[in-house]
């Protein structure tokens, strides 16, 4: 999510998050009830317009977000292709593009901290039966924080294989994939502890 968030101000930012997530959510479910392509495709262009309204750099990055899902949603028209669906393909692909650009914007104009805070008002009548709802919200924005950083250190030790070694790479990289992930784990805990713990 941080690598993914961009800087404001814009109209989109300014936006409580509360309200992204519940618009998010009720176009989510009109999407999965929509099966004609041409709307679904209306409402990918309408994306493209909402994304150009908070900035060129906005839709670059929406753009690029959607590349990895591209060979997914190649795939599966393929498949439906295959079966002579091709309609119902096409649909399907829309349908999860629209949903993916659409959680993506509301992703990349929200911060990290407004995101756990509305997760913990969520979970706020958990208190009630003595859950503590604060440990929660740290275990979420680590996960959230570290994901990306993790990605990148095994991106590194994959690297540092295909240069050492002249084998391709196998389960061996996951010992030291693990290790780091262990290291990291002990830092993050010394240092909770001593800002006194949680």
């Amino acid at each position: 999510m941080l690598a993914i968030s961009i800087m404001g101000p814009s109209w989109a930012h300014n936006l409580q998050i509360g309200y992204k997530l519940a618009a998010l959510s009720f176009i989510s479910v009109i999407i999965f009830f929509i099966n004609n392509w041409l709307l679904l495709s209306v409402f990918l262009i309408g994306l493209i317009f909402l994304y150009f309204s908070v900035s060129l750099f906005a839709l670059r990055k929406g753009i690029l977000l959607l590349r990895p899902l591209i060979w997914v949603v190649l795939l599966i028209w393929i498949f439906h292709l295959i079966r002579g669906e091709y309609l119902s393909g096409t649909v399907t692909c829309l349908r999860l593009l629209v949903l993916f650009a659409l959680a993506n914007f509301v992703t990349m104009t929200s911060k990290l901290s407004d995101m756990i805070e509305f997760f913990l008002w969520i979970l706020h009548p958990l208190k009630l039966i003595g859950v503590k709802t604060s440990s929660i919200g740290l275990a979420l924005g680590m996960v959230i924080r570290f994901t990306p950083v993790l990605i990148e250190r095994a991106k590194q030790l994959l690297e540092s294989w295909r240069a050492r070694a002249l084998k391709r790479t196998n389960w061996r990289i996951i010992l030291p994939i693990f290790i780091t992930v262990i290291d990291d784990a002990d830092r993050v805990a010394e240092a909770i502890r001593a800002r006194g713990g949680i």
